[in-house]
């Protein structure tokens, strides 16, 4: 009997622990602040508005490219995935703080680029834009 009350002790503890972990997560949510999430630099703050932004949609033969040119965004919605949700019809998967682009215009599988750099770690709704980015999304 003794040794039953140890494992339901153990038992017990264990799933104590694990649900204070999801209290304390959602009590204490990750800073969207932080590198991970986040740009240095000039990017790390969000614009109010950003002008003059130019968006590449690369569908690799599936379908015909699009281009649109002389965007602006407001209100502090500049980020990359803005610029997309304001050009084109998007399927995302949201999971918290980070929002997934799933389907642009109906077809999946994408990466995206800002200014010809190397594709970014960042998750297109913390990447800051600036007046005259040009983004480009990739169907890969």
């Amino acid at each position: 009997m003794k040794k039953r009350n140890k494992y339901i002790l153990i038992a017990f503890l264990g799933i104590s622990s694990f649900s204070l972990l999801f209290v304390f997560n959602s009590i204490f949510p990750h800073n969207p602040q932080s590198p991970i999430f986040q740009n240095e630099g000039e990017r790390a703050v969000r614009q109010q508005s950003v002008d003059n932004l130019t968006l590449y949609i690369d569908y690799s033969g599936v379908k015909t490219n699009e281009k649109f040119e002389n965007v602006s965004l407001t209100n502090n919605q500049t980020t990359v995935y803005h610029l997309l949700l304001n050009c084109c019809e998007i399927t995302i998967q949201n999971y918290g703080l980070l929002i997934y682009v799933t389907e642009i215009n109906s077809v999946g599988s994408w990466i995206y680029t800002v200014n010809n750099d190397a594709p970014s770690n960042i998750a297109s709704n913390y990447y800051n834009l600036l007046d005259n980015d040009t983004v480009k999304w990739k169907h890969v």
